[in-house]
């Protein structure tokens, strides 16, 4: 077929109008750098606005020490943060004014490191003595980025934290901290202004993960065991405060309002009315929040990364091989993605020794991926 210059030109004036659609435009995945090595597992990544990055170390192993918090020096190399007894906590010590199981390391619109230590250890690894908390030691923790200075500990009664709650992750919002139990399941809130604290929809179906494991997870489970898998776990909330969500590793993925939270009339009955299932996740280790309201998912079996929008539209944003076991995110002010990843890397030193590192990978976040707009960070203001 052959066109005349003139309708060949009409043609393409409507294509530059936008009036045509491009169909075969191709979007280009983002390009998984290896940006940080630790010799220590490392399951969280935080970074300051001033470029300062910590890591969240969490206790996997007896055979490997390890402290909990690291901080990058200049000169890329990774030191215990704030380096005193904060990490050099042992089993069997008093763990009220120690790390001991850090599983959450996050840096919000304060510039400052805020820690959730479980106070536990895995009871398969280091025996059923050290799997319940002791007096004290399980605790989030705020620390200055500069000195290491402790600024805050926060406990909370029984009331709040029952035989078996695990506090998980955190995000704040103004002054109002949201906090996931993944032992029993359920949602912790506090506000740092007033003191207020209350807990929520404690062990209702909707904090609860579903009977979905894959099966790498699965195969590990020696002995007959069963494997439970952490209940809400990923917790998340809208760069405006508007909107919380959660979500087992298992998934699926819960929303709520969080003028409903706050609101102490309700019951958690009438509470869990107002909750909405908006996104059945595939098995996650860990996830990030832009200021978009899009979700990015570290999900265990597949090595992808997934993004859901809240739009209700997905897409693979990386996939590779070397995402081991991806766990916490977080979103850079400059538009990186970072992701933690817990399978060591096994390489042979100058002397010959074979050495085990950790790599922790970044992405730059295009401005769009398939059709979904991105944001930039959520800092918590």
């Amino acid at each position: 077929m052959t066109y005349s210059r003139r309708t060949f030109l009409k043609v393409l004036a409507v294509l530059c109008a936008g009036r045509i659609p491009f169909t075969h435009a191709v979007t280009l995945k983002p390009v998984l750098q290896v940006a940080v090595q630790s010799p220590w597992m490392a399951n969280q990544v935080a970074i300051t606005r001033s470029g300062r990055l910590f890591l969240g170390l969490p206790r996997y192993s007896a055979e490997y020490a390890t402290p909990s918090l690291a901080r990058q020096r200049a000169d890329g190399s990774l030191q215990p943060f704030p380096g005193n007894r904060w990490n050099t906590w042992q089993p069997g010590d008093d763990g009220s004014e120690a790390f001991v199981y850090l599983n959450s390391v996050h840096v919000f619109t304060d510039e400052s490191v805020w820690c959730v230590d479980q106070g536990s250890l895995s009871a398969g690894i280091f025996g059923e003595q050290f799997a319940r908390p002791g007096p004290g030691a399980q605790k989030i923790v705020q620390l200055d980025a500069g000195s290491g200075e402790i600024i805050r500990i926060l406990r909370f009664d029984e009331t709040i934290l029952p035989p078996g709650a695990q506090m998980n992750d955190l995000r704040f919002h103004g002054s109002r901290i949201y906090i996931s139990d993944s032992g029993l399941g359920g949602i912790i809130i506090h506000d740092l202004k007033n003191g207020l604290t209350l807990r929520r929809l404690s062990g209702m179906p909707v904090v609860k993960a579903s009977d979905k494991a894959p099966p790498a997870m699965l195969a590990h489970v020696k002995g007959g065991k069963t494997f439970h898998p952490p209940n809400s776990d990923m917790i998340e909330i809208t760069a405006d405060g508007t909107w919380l969500y959660w979500a087992a590793p298992t998934g699926p993925l819960y929303r709520v309002q969080t003028e409903y939270l706050w609101n102490e009339k309700l019951s958690d009955t009438a509470l869990a009315g107002h909750v909405e299932l908006v996104y059945d996740n595939n098995f996650s280790g860990g996830c990030a929040m832009d200021s978009e309201g899009n979700i990015y998912f570290s999900e265990t079996e597949t090595h992808n990364i997934t993004l859901w929008s809240p739009h209700g539209k997905s897409a693979v944003l990386v996939s590779d091989p070397r995402l081991v076991r991806p766990d916490g995110s977080f979103i850079s002010p400059d538009r990186k993605l970072w992701i933690p990843v817990k399978q060591p890397v096994v390489s042979t030193s100058d002397t010959g020794k074979a050495k085990r590192v950790f790599n922790i990978y970044s992405i730059d976040l295009p401005n769009n991926y398939e059709g979904i707009p991105l944001g930039s960070a959520v800092s918590g203001s």
